[in-house]
């Protein structure tokens, strides 16, 4: 099943055409990772999260359990890299 963006921030339909989302950075903490996404969005950069359940059902932040992953589409890949050095 693929997943899309789709203007304004939402996700299209499954199947839907479209590029697949790239990886922009990953992070261990679900508050950074909101932050980071945050900043895309308010750049106008469409961003979202990909995180491991087990993080948010048992608050497991280690050993890879907390990972946090934010994805964005490639054409926005550099742009976003742009935006997150920024703030460093």
């Amino acid at each position: 099943m693929t997943s899309v963006f789709e203007p304004g921030g939402g996700r299209a339909r499954a199947g839907a055409p479209g590029p697949e989302p790239v990886l922009l950075v990953t992070v261990y903490d679900p508050v950074e990772a909101e932050i980071i996404v945050a900043k895309l969005r308010s750049a106008g950069i469409d961003a979202f999260r990909r995180h491991e359940a087990l993080s948010v059902v048992y608050g497991l932040t280690v050993d890879g359990a907390g990972q946090q992953d934010i994805l964005v589409r490639p054409e926005d890949l550099d742009e976003a890299q742009a935006a997150l050095e920024q703030t460093l």
